[in-house]
């Protein structure tokens, strides 16, 4: 029976010797009992880590989530925004052919007027009918005149609708902006969580195994 007990503490002080050479320097001079307590200590921490950087990095992933999203629907405004500018420049080249084609005519009529007036002086004798073209002249002179007013307020409303959606487009590119850096500076640090999370999923498998390890010896000196 002694010759039984002796030869299991020079085993266990083998395999203690043994496991000390790959253990950390902390645990050199102790127990197994107490490595074993330090090795528990440390895998709990190591766990508790491991669940802090996992729950931060779903929380990082939801955020990257959220904000993808909040950038489609800015890329959509962009796209009412772009719309809208084009309408806007088409309804604004319509007024501006609009004016050139009136500015004309009533250049063209006031000609026509300046030179019916003439011949007025010149032809007495068609005076009636001159009259009649040149009251005709300056009504349509009249009508056209009132017709470029209102075309004129209208380019004002369509450019002030323009600026307004210049502006709109502004805060979009803004917006867009804003949202890029976010989203980068989350990605940032979903790496930064993602390595602490490989970084303190390899500890727990290390201080698993000193922890298995210990277990055992405790269990051979038991």
């Amino acid at each position: 029976m002694k010759n039984i007990q002796n030869t299991k503490n020079k085993i266990a002080s083998f395999l203690i010797g043994s496991s000390l050479l790959v253990a950390p320097a902390s645990y050199a001079g102790t127990t197994a009992q107490e490595g074993l307590d330090k090795i528990k200590n440390n895998l709990n921490n190591s766990k508790s880590n491991l669940g802090e950087y996992q729950k931060n990095l779903k929380t990082v992933e939801k955020n990257i989530g959220e904000i993808q999203k909040a950038k489609a629907q800015v890329d959509e405004q962009r796209k009412t925004v772009t719309a809208q500018t084009e309408e806007n420049n088409k309804s604004l080249g319509k007024i501006s052919t609009q004016e050139k084609e009136l500015g004309a005519l009533i250049a063209d009529e006031k000609t026509k007027k300046a030179l019916e007036e003439k011949k007025l002086q010149e032809l007495q004798a068609v005076i009636l009918k001159l009259q009649e073209n040149i009251t005709k002249r300056d009504s349509n002179i009249a009508d056209y005149e009132l017709q470029m007013g209102q075309l004129q307020e209208e380019k004002k409303v369509w450019a002030s609708r323009g600026e307004q959606i210049k502006q709109q487009g502004d805060l979009v590119s803004q917006r867009t902006n804003s949202l890029s850096k976010t989203e980068g500076d989350w990605k940032n640090k979903k790496k930064g969580y993602e390595g602490e999370v490989n970084r303190w999923g390899k500890e727990v498998d290390r201080q698993q195994k000193l922890h298995d390890n210990y277990s055992s010896l405790a269990e051979v000196r038991d």
